[in-house]
């Protein structure tokens, strides 16, 4: 058992500090609920996506017992500098995006190393990013391993996060990066963390299919990491992952739109019922021309999908009905 460390006097923002007597009688149910062995207590700032699971502060027995219940429903965190910082989840459009792209890079792990595999990841898939002696678990949105990096880890890399940290060679991050903030702190993850002296990752990319924003992130002559902007055209990751081409058309999900498929009086102007021969066939034209212009979705005359624009519809068509 390690020598127990000096909790800090600092008071954190928004809890009140308890002795660390009444917080180690909620101890065991924390360190039990998050699988970790620690030998002091767990302590927390609010249950906010900004906020963490700290190991050096103590709480009182009904902050932990919040601790508990959120645990239940938020599993997933990521360890930095000895915070456990939660996860968020993805909206569906984006996760769909990752699921795409982590299937392009599985298709072409298949096709070019007939001989051996390589290992594909996902978000569900953490790295220990340890090159300072200090565990930092990090999981890219999309991951590839080597076969011979996969094939040399023992039992403690392969099931849990122990032993001689290992990491990938490739990484992939997608997000909406409207939001500066958004964009610094994906930024700062990828240079500091995944691009640190010390670890493999030799390329890295950021991808915004919202906003068509692509980030390469590569390293200098140095070892330092650098990122310049692509344009949203196919991307060839090199020498990296050589024939690997992730194919951009893929990643923009067609008839996926916030106003299609809505049905609303909002959306569409009822028609008229009324069969009396005294109306005027000028007032009936420009209820139909009402309602083609708020009904902004097109449906495709091949099948039953929508869209929100002619050329996302064009788009379809050529890609799926035009051989």
């Amino acid at each position: 058992m390690s020598q127990k460390r000096k909790r800090s006097t600092k008071k954190p923002s928004k809890i009140k500090q308890s002795s660390s007597t009444v917080a180690r009688t909620r101890k065991n149910n924390i360190v039990n609920d998050l699988n970790l062995d620690v030998d002091y207590c767990i302590l927390v700032n609010d249950l906010n996506l900004q906020d963490y699971l700290d190991f050096d502060y103590c709480y009182s027995v009904n902050e932990l017992e919040l601790i508990n219940n959120y645990l239940k429903i938020n599993p997933n965190f990521e360890l930095v500098n000895r915070k456990l910082i939660p996860v968020s989840y993805s909206p569906i459009a984006i996760d769909a995006v990752v699921h795409e792209i982590s299937r392009q890079l599985g298709n072409w792990n298949i096709k070019t190393n007939k001989d051996g595999l390589g290992v594909v990841t996902t978000s569900k898939g953490g790295f220990d990013f340890n090159v300072t002696n200090l565990q930092k678990i990090r999981a890219p949105d999309v991951a590839f391993i080597p076969e011979g990096t996969f094939l040399s880890l023992d039992e403690k890399q392969l099931w849990s996060f122990e032993g001689q940290p290992f990491n990938p060679i490739f990484i992939v991050e997608v997000a909406n990066l409207k939001n500066s903030e958004v964009e610094k702190e994906i930024d700062n993850r990828i240079k500091k963390d995944y691009f640190a002296h010390g670890t493999s990752v030799k390329l890295g990319w950021l991808i915004d299919p919202i906003n068509r924003i692509i980030w390469v992130y590569k390293r200098n002559k140095r070892d330092s990491p650098y990122r310049y902007q692509r344009k949203w055209e196919d991307l060839d990751a090199g020498d990296v992952l050589p024939d690997f081409t992730l194919q951009l058309e893929s990643l923009e999900l067609e008839g996926i739109d916030d106003n299609i498929g809505k049905d609303s009086e909002s959306d569409y102007e009822e028609e008229d019922d009324d069969d009396d021969e005294d109306e005027d066939d000028d007032d009936e034209g420009e209820k139909r021309r009402k309602k083609i212009k708020k009904n902004k979705a097109a449906e495709c005359a091949y099948c039953d999908l929508r869209f929100s624009t002619p050329t996302k519809m064009a788009k379809h068509i050529k890609k799926k009905h035009i051989k």
